[in-house]
């Protein structure tokens, strides 16, 4: 066969990319590569890597490129999570992982060096071995502010593509990673075990709240009757027309439970009601954020 046609081949499986090693091996001799250079016939898009002249020159020849100037690395980052179709992802600058020992320069990609670059999960998306899906969640949770990792996170097990568990274990073996402790945090909530803390406990968060000066007068469980369902709510603020809801529940149980919260806050809203609902975790970790929403709330609650 022909050293073209052979190089060809190599160029077909890799959107038009080549390096000079594959195209010696293909049969081209040095004067052979540089009159394809000279001539325009070969582009290069990085130090001894070229890409046919006619190949389109899309984010797929780029991030191609990129991994050839890395042999072994793998895609990652923002360009894995934009291979598996996260929701938001674009392509941006081609990102790329490797081991510790490896260059982190590129002048065509984002490079992260990982202490446990062999054992890391793999995929295969589009042609490229990219980290699979709880693995790029643990890389952008070094960029991604916490509710839009948790947002990230919720979508995959929406989708039944990753589970809890996938992303418990990569949270385990990468300590010290960037982003690692705002990933555990959500995971850990997630987690069929996670802590459900008792009634008392959660009521005296949120009593605390509401014993504010600053709020009007609160009444405690009490009980509403709508022409759809009955129900106790946690406290209601009548000034305002606002329920109060504290939620303890797991984070599985509060999944399967949606539907039946749904119906209770619709059918507050239809009778002109408002509804705030805070997690135990809001409630432990961010006692400020909480008073800060009732209040804001009450003032638009107030005017209307």
């Amino acid at each position: 066969m022909h050293a073209d046609r052979r190089l060809d081949e190599f160029a077909a499986r890799q959107y038009g990319v080549f390096s000079v090693s594959q195209a010696r091996s293909a049969g081209l001799t040095p004067r052979m590569i540089r009159t394809r250079i000279d001539n325009g016939a070969w582009v290069r898009l990085a130090p001894s890597v070229y890409a046919v002249a006619s190949a389109p020159p899309k984010w797929e020849r780029q991030m191609a490129a990129a991994l050839l100037t890395r042999p072994g690395a793998i895609v990652a980052g923002r360009s894995a999570a934009y291979l598996h179709d996260f929701p938001g992802s674009s392509p941006g600058r081609p990102m790329m992982m490797i081991g510790l020992d490896g260059n982190h320069r590129s002048p065509i990609a984002t490079v992260i060096r990982s202490q446990r670059f062999q054992d890391v999960g793999r995929a295969r998306r589009l042609g490229f071995v990219v980290t699979d899906e709880a693995e790029t969640v643990m890389t952008m949770a070094r960029e991604l502010d916490q509710t839009r990792l948790e947002a990230l996170v919720d979508w995959l097990l929406a989708r039944k593509s990753c589970s809890i568990e996938d992303l418990s274990a990569v949270a385990d073996v990468s300590a010290g990673t960037p982003g690692v402790a705002k990933l555990r945090r959500i995971v850990t909530y997630r987690l069929p075990t996670a802590y459900q803390p008792p009634t008392s406990e959660l009521e005296r968060l949120l009593y605390r709240q509401l014993d504010n000066p600053l709020l009007p007068r609160v009444t405690r469980q009490l009980p509403i009757h709508f022409s759809q369902v009955d129900l106790t709510v946690d406290a209601f603020i009548g000034e305002w027309g606002l329920i109060v809801e504290a939620d303890g529940r797991r984070w599985h149980t509060r999944r399967s439970d949606l539907e039946r919260d749904r119906l209770r806050d619709n059918e507050a809203t239809a009778h002109g009601l408002a509804v705030l609902r805070f997690s135990y975790e809001m409630l432990r970790d961010t006692p400020g954020q909480c008073l800060d929403t009732l209040l804001r709330t009450g003032r638009v609650r107030a005017v209307s």
